[in-house]
């Protein structure tokens, strides 16, 4: 890979982004910090009084400064430095409508870290390095993840996408690294993406996070988390997007929508490969994503209330 100015320009320009090398995350920092407003919003008086005591003795104990909202973005945040997790995000699903046969509950995905954060929260079960206030970080995460639907369908290995090219790509992210345009990387971020004179373009940019320590950078993003997480309940409400059911019901409905819509509905053909997005696609995947964040923070606030009662 070749940069005008050198290695450590593109090293440079790679901090500035805080992007790293290897697979797209489900949901950028942005989407995930919307995901956690959204649920901070509906959480009841006591439910928010437990999550804040939690989050500040998450904080305490790895030396960080996460506010609840901006907690979503852990996992992400710890994937260069431990591959432990890895699996936790996302679940492998046969490539059909019915998502047939369903995985056993004991494989170790994003369904199964769900049941485990629940259950240690609810003190249930224990996990060697997981205590109930890091499960809650997680589960803030993975219930975030699997409302992206490329994060529970996946096409012949392709990795959720993440092997479907996508030349007409275009931000800041993707000239830095060009395998990130991808059909994983672009559903990440689809509820702030456009079309544009061929192109696929952001309707606003991510801001920037450092990487030498992102949650300086997610903190000083979040006023924009609650302000397009506000925007976006008053178009997407529970009325509108029923917000009831299991986990396995939302990988189920999420899994259906990648199916349906991510692949059998791509430009060419499911098996496209590379595939340019047009404008019907990437604005139907705007409104859907934008729904998904919603519903993601919605059912997350409902699980929590739960948990805390």
């Amino acid at each position: 890979m070749r940069y005008k100015g050198g290695v450590k320009k593109a090293f440079l320009l790679a901090i500035i982004l805080g992007v790293f090398s290897g697979p797209a995350r489900a949901w950028d920092p942005l989407g995930h910090m919307i995901v956690g407003q959204t649920a901070y919003d509906h959480l009841t008086p006591k439910a928010r009084t437990a999550v804040d005591a939690a989050v500040a003795a998450f904080n305490e104990k790895h030396q960080a400064a996460y506010t609840f909202v901006t907690a979503g973005c852990w996992m992400d945040d710890i994937r260069g430095k431990t591959r432990e997790y890895n699996t936790w995000h996302y679940i492998e699903l046969p490539y059909n409508l019915e998502a047939d046969p369903f995985p056993v509950a004991w494989q170790v995905n994003a369904l199964w870290a769900i049941r485990l954060c629940t259950d240690i929260i609810r003190g249930e079960r224990t996990h060697p390095g997981v205590d109930k206030e890091q499960a809650l970080i997680m589960l803030t995460h993975i219930v975030g993840d699997i409302h992206q639907p490329l994060h529970t369908t996946s096409r012949a290995n392709d990795a959720g996408g993440n092997k479907v090219v996508v030349p007409n790509i275009q931000d800041a992210k993707v000239e830095v690294f060009p395998n990130w345009r991808n059909l994983h990387y672009f559903w990440d971020g689809a509820y702030r993406r456009t079309f544009r004179d061929g192109k696929v373009v952001e309707v606003y940019a991510e801001p920037p996070a450092l990487a030498e320590d992102p949650v300086l950078g997610h903190n000083a993003a979040q006023p924009l988390a609650r302000e397009h997480s506000t925007n976006l309940q008053k178009i997407h409400s529970a009325e509108t997007y029923p917000v009831d059911g299991d986990p396995e019901t939302w990988v189920k409905e999420s899994h259906r929508t990648g199916y349906v819509e991510g692949y059998q509905k791509l430009p060419g053909g499911e098996t496209a490969n590379p595939v340019e997005l047009d404008q019907p696609y990437v604005d139907q995947a705007r409104e859907i994503t934008q729904q998904k964040l919603v519903q993601a923070g919605l059912r997350l606030a409902g699980l929590l209330n739960s948990l805390y009662q």
